[in-house]
């Protein structure tokens, strides 16, 4: 249950949206993240042709996903109760939530929602779907729905009852689609808890990270929202509110899916029930005395012996030997509409676009407008050599470079030889700038089948726990050998892990047709919680003086699903300190700029830094690898 804080929200053009939280169980939280929200109102391209011909409301029941006979255009012409109309559920979290809880049960409503979605009333030029189911709603032992058309559809015997200029139905769904098991469990499980402010907060950033890949969403850090909106908010957004600001909102998403920022404002019914919940830092280990510069050098012969190998020194004559793949590879990208980033590859494996268009990207130090990633990483190394910080940048592989056989058929045999000659190009010009770097790759394709497990998710852009265990590992190697480290006198930390099993549905499996959806079951992922001393969940410290900075990569499995696993955890484990991790969806190029808002005085009790980047965003960054200027 929320309401609308603001007269004036408009569905299709506002750019903020300020929700007040007043049932803060996670079925009404989803409901205030999801229903009408202006995020998810993306621009049509193409005009739309009317379907000849009349219908009746009675027909619009999408192949019997819906009852035909209880089809009505306004809500109160519905059943349902005034408390049961204020308790509506999200649509699309709800059949996640039904997936993780039974997915064979729940299988046929999945079903009914791709019914509803893939009609396009002959507009077959279009992609997105014309229409959605919305939201649900519990009526004794029966499920009924809204489904919202977009408001270019004009043809429809239905109106826009509550004036969102998206026109509306409401329809009991096909009974066979939902059980009395079913109900039972979305009613005690998924309405029946109420959340603490914590949980609240951990919810908020899952539903960040869920939208983050279509939508580019992000969780405002507590010191950037509270109060909101701040003087770095963008001056056209200050200026709707004419000096009013909310002084502790629960939580403020920053969405940027078409080039504009959009703003999701969540408050919590009762200020007195606001606090922060932020957990306390686990005490770290202080630096023991100023660091000297991490001197270990690689030398990049790893990435010479394999130019030598494939390309015969020549890194044309490397790339020419994968045409045949690459070839492949733009036909799946080609095939496939942009409006889609999900891309089906074999054997159950679904890819993102943009770890498939880094493949055949071409030359990194090529690209312009400041994406070349080169002086930007050259410079933030330099920075902190000047400042006697030890360094380490760690290019995390994507999915498609580690298993690109599983993406077409004509990927190399085996695992050589790699299939993105250009990314250990830069590598290896880092490499011999001085650059100190950790490389993945090879131990990872290595590794990739042994039978422990895989490497990355088939449903998901990340890693697994494994692959992400693997990674912590090589890097605290790396550390182990700098000059900082081995003068430490700081007795370690003696940590331990505990197995914890999760379901995760996969990110990209979001980002198919509801169609495609249909296939794709939620993954059971087995990780290892990292436990302190005191068997409290390891959580990281600002006060380290060991940062690592990152993004998903570094939040997976760490701040969601199974929690408390994640790489920074691990990292802990193996080098006995506290990590202090800065961490941001899609910020790995930028998340040095979160390092240098941290000060001066900060950043001088940190003796060394990590710096993980997603081997996709080397190429056609969303925004220019920009020199940021470390305070």
């Amino acid at each position: 249950m929320a309401r609308d804080l603001e007269d004036h929200y408009d569905r299709v053009s506002s750019r903020v949206m300020v929700r007040v939280l007043e049932h803060p169980d996670r079925a009404a939280l989803d409901y205030a993240a999801y229903d009408r929200n202006c995020v998810f109102h993306y621009p049509l391209r193409q005009a739309l042709t009317a379907r000849p011909g009349s219908l009746r409301l009675a027909d619009l029941h999408f192949g019997g996903a819906l009852v035909s006979a209880s089809i009505v255009d306004r809500m109160a012409a519905t059943p349902l109760t005034a408390a049961e109309q204020k308790r509506g559920l999200a649509w699309r979290p709800l059949l996640q939530r039904l997936g993780e809880w039974n997915y064979d049960a729940s299988e046929k409503l999945l079903e009914a929602g791709a019914r509803v979605s893939a009609e396009h009333w002959g507009n077959r030029q279009v992609v997105q779907p014309l229409q959605t189911i919305a939201a649900a709603f519990l009526h004794g032992d029966a499920m009924w729905v809204r489904v919202d058309f977009r408001p270019e559809v004009t043809w429809l015997p239905c109106t826009d009852s509550d004036g969102d200029k998206y026109p509306e139905i409401f329809a009991r769904i096909d009974p066979r689609c939902c059980g009395k098991a079913m109900l039972k469990a979305i009613r005690t499980s998924y309405m029946g808890r109420e959340l603490s402010v914590p949980e609240m907060e951990q919810a908020f950033y899952e539903i960040a990270s869920d939208w983050y890949p279509s939508l580019m969403t992000v969780v405002l850090e507590a010191k950037d929202s509270r109060p909101w909106p701040t003087a770095a908010t963008e001056p056209d957004i200050r200026a709707l509110f004419a000096g009013r600001r909310f002084a502790a909102p629960l939580a403020v998403l920053r969405s940027k899916p078409y080039g504009t920022a959009l703003y999701n404002v969540f408050l919590l019914h009762g200020s007195a029930r606001r606090a922060s919940g932020s957990a306390a830092p686990v005490a770290a280990a202080a630096a023991d005395r100023p660091a000297a510069v991490d001197g270990e050098k690689a030398d990049g012969s790893s990435v010479a012996e394999e130019l030598a190998r494939w390309g015969g020194g020549d890194w044309q004559v490397w790339v020419r030997r994968l045409e045949p793949f690459y070839r492949a590879v733009r036909q799946k990208l080609a095939a496939r509409p942009e409006e889609w980033a999900g891309l089906i590859g074999r054997e159950g494996f679904l890819f993102f676009r943009g770890d498939v268009e880094y493949l055949v990207s071409g030359e990194l130090r090529g690209q312009e407008d400041g994406r070349d990633p080169f002086p930007a990483i050259l410079d933030f190394a330099e920075q902190l050599r000047e400042r006697h910080i030890g360094f380490l940048l760690v290019v995390i592989p994507s999915k498609a470079e580690v298993y690109p056989d599983k993406l077409v058929s004509e990927a190399p045999p085996g695992a050589q030889p790699y299939v993105a000659p250009y990314g250990r190009k830069l590598l290896g010009e880092l490499l011999a700038a001085g650059v100190p770097c950790v490389d993945l790759l090879p131990t990872f394709i290595e590794h990739r089948y042994d039978p422990e497990g895989l490497l990355y998710m088939p449903q998901d852009t990340h890693w697994t726990p494994r692959g992400l265990e693997l990674a912590a590992s090589l890097i605290a190697e790396r550390v182990r050998q700098s000059a900082w480290y081995k003068a430490r006198k700081t007795p370690p930390i003696v940590y331990r892990t505990r197995t914890v099993v999760c379901k995760r549905t996969g990110d990209i499996r979001a980002m198919l047709t509801e169609r495609e959806q249909v296939g794709y079951r939620p993954m059971t992922v087995t990780a290892h919680q990292v436990v302190d001393p005191d068997g409290k969940l390891y959580t990281d410290s600002r006060d380290s003086p060991f940062v690592v900075l990152g993004d998903s990569f570094t939040g997976v499995f760490h701040f969601e699903d199974c929690r408390h696993a994640g790489l920074s955890a691990h990292l802990a484990c193996e080098l006995g300190l506290g990590v202090d991790l800065i961490m941001a969806h899609g910020s790995g190029p930028r998340i040095r700029g979160r390092l240098a808002r941290r000060g001066h005085q900060e950043l001088a009790r940190k003796r060394f830094v990590v710096w993980t980047v997603a081997a996709r965003d080397l190429y056609h960054y969303w925004a220019p690898w920009a020199c940021i200027k470390l305070p």
